[in-house]
């Protein structure tokens, strides 16, 4: 009899460590669910007090062909005043707000609050070449982005295409570039009224 207590002792002690192991997993894999389904990786939010180190690049030779042309938008004439800080209340406030909602993954690069994180990305509330640019520009350079090799990538960093989301429509870029213009980076002539 004290044979088969000491099995059955032994066959529950596994069952509850496979049935925590289980738990354990399961929590993982949620976890990694939601961050992917967020678009946004937990590691590449900006945090208080913490300096990104700056990329080092290495390359290894390859046999992958270099693109020939790259778009790169050019505003057609600087802007001759300050921006407004008022900017952005030609915008709807839904659009907006839908921008803001978006921004979570340009924030990783450019901060919450779009003044930039160094090493990464511009400031975009106080950039001459986001005021320089109508909103069809804009959406134009944020669907291409900037690749590292780029003259103009002053950063070092690439800015991907559509931020890293592939899945980003035009409706919700435009909605991120009302929701920037909202933050004082000034509004081109054809922001909607």
């Amino acid at each position: 009899m004290s044979q088969q207590n000491d099995s059955n002792n032994q066959s529950n002690q596994f069952g509850h460590a496979a049935g925590a192991i289980m738990v354990v997993l399961f929590i993982v894999i949620i976890m990694m669910i939601a961050q992917e389904s967020a678009g946004v990786s937990v590691a590449a939010l900006p945090r208080p007090g913490f300096k990104s180190p700056t990329p080092t690049v290495t390359s290894t030779p390859t046999e992958t062909p270099m693109p020939t042309a790259t778009f790169t938008p050019v505003p057609t004439e600087q802007p001759t005043t300050e921006p407004d800080a008022n900017a952005g209340a030609s915008y709807d406030p839904a659009l907006i707000a839908e921008g803001e909602s978006q921004f979570i993954l340009c924030a990783a690069c450019h901060g919450l609050d779009g003044r930039g994180v160094p090493n990464l990305g511009k400031d975009l509330v106080e950039s001459e070449f986001v005021a320089g640019l109508t909103d069809q520009e804009l959406l134009d350079f944020i669907k291409v982005g900037r690749p590292i090799w780029d003259p103009a990538n002053t950063t070092g960093v690439d800015m991907p295409a559509k931020g890293g989301n592939p899945a980003m429509t035009d409706d919700q870029i435009l909605a991120v570039i009302a929701y920037i213009r909202s933050l004082g980076a000034g509004a081109p002539q054809d922001a909607p009224a």
